[in-house]
């Protein structure tokens, strides 16, 4: 039998900061793939393979050297998929299908509660689909490719605070978001107010791939530690930041609305019915984190995966290429 290595393909993101943090505490063999689209570089002392999801020759040559794959690699995010949907699809859903009919170990993926679009009921893994955007469709098909597999996938619910030392901090995420105007600008405004969106701090994401690597659960599982509304995270800004909140009766452009119920995942052991990185837990770090001035920008195109990837595509026209893996 092959040595358990992991290949963590996407793994300079966010999510991949704190998935190999994690791998390096418990001392997994590992490597990371990845072609630094969101990152300037890559310093964390680890074996590093630069690659795009679309070179399908190198890959092939890798993934026989890998006992299991944490597929992170994507375009993330409703409006940085929006740009070029068929960059989206080539990345998000066809190089996942490649993957499905190329390798035969162990898969652990990454989609997003995002599938279910707009529902007014808790939903489950069973619950009828309705994805509102490229980033939900694309992410929605490539689970269909993994299923039957022994593939795990996570529908991830809204993820939120610092993931580690080295990978760059999202402030496109609504509490990373809030919480940083929240301090910054005294006010919040929130339209309306009543969506519902599961939450989940990045290195909860992180320790739910980590602890299955092995487990023998396979399929889809919801994972969220908490279910709030956008008003009700406001407020837990609000008593942290002292900042003010207006509610206003304006559409917001985000129509989507869903409570994920994560009974399945609890009960089958992939996830701990508690954790001590709550909402409260993420906004005071990143109020420390705006507070501290360790960043001197926090609102630069750099630290928003679509404004980040318009540059990336106004480069593209000159001759380089903006994938994200």
């Amino acid at each position: 039998m092959m040595a358990r290595k992991i290949l963590v393909v996407g793994g300079a993101g966010y999510i991949g900061g704190s998935v190999t943090d994690e791998l390096m505490v418990r001392q997994i063999p590992f490597a990371v793939y990845d072609n630094l689209t969101y990152e300037n570089h890559y310093l964390k002392p680890v074996e590093f393979v630069y690659g795009d999801v679309r070179d399908r020759e190198k890959l092939g040559r890798l993934l026989p050297h890998y006992s299991h794959v944490v597929w992170l690699a994507a375009i993330v995010g409703d409006g940085a998929c929006a740009i070029r949907p068929d960059l989206t699809r080539a990345v998000n859903e066809e190089s996942v299908a490649w993957l499905a009919a190329h390798y035969d170990g162990r898969i652990v993926f990454t989609s997003t509660c995002s599938v279910y679009g707009a529902n007014d009921r808790p939903v489950t893994e069973q619950s009828p689909t309705n994805p509102l955007s490229v980033y939900a469709q694309t992410k929605l098909g490539a689970e269909r490719h993994l299923l039957g597999k022994h593939s795990l996938i996570f529908r991830l619910g809204t993820a939120f605070g610092l993931s580690d030392t080295y990978a760059r901090i999202r402030m496109d995420l609504a509490v990373n978001y809030m919480t940083m105007n929240g301090v910054i600008k005294k006010k919040l405004t929130v339209y309306g107010g009543d969506q519902w969106r599961p939450f989940i701090h990045v290195r909860d994401i992180a320790r739910a791939i980590v602890d299955n690597l092995d487990a023998p659960h396979a399929g889809v599982f919801n994972l969220a530690t908490q279910n709030e509304t956008i008003l009700s995270v406001a407020k837990r800004i609000s008593a942290e930041t002292g900042c003010e909140v207006a509610v206003t009766d304006q559409k917001f452009q985000d129509n989507r609305n869903y409570h994920a119920d994560t009974t399945k995942g609890r009960r089958a052991g992939v996830m701990p019915d508690t954790t001590d990185h709550t909402i409260e837990y993420g906004i005071r770090e990143v109020k420390q984190l705006v507070l501290s001035h360790r960043i001197n920008d926090l609102e630069h195109e750099f630290y928003s995966n679509q404004k980040h990837l318009l540059k990336a595509i106004a480069k593209y026209e000159h001759g380089m290429d903006p994938t994200p893996s």
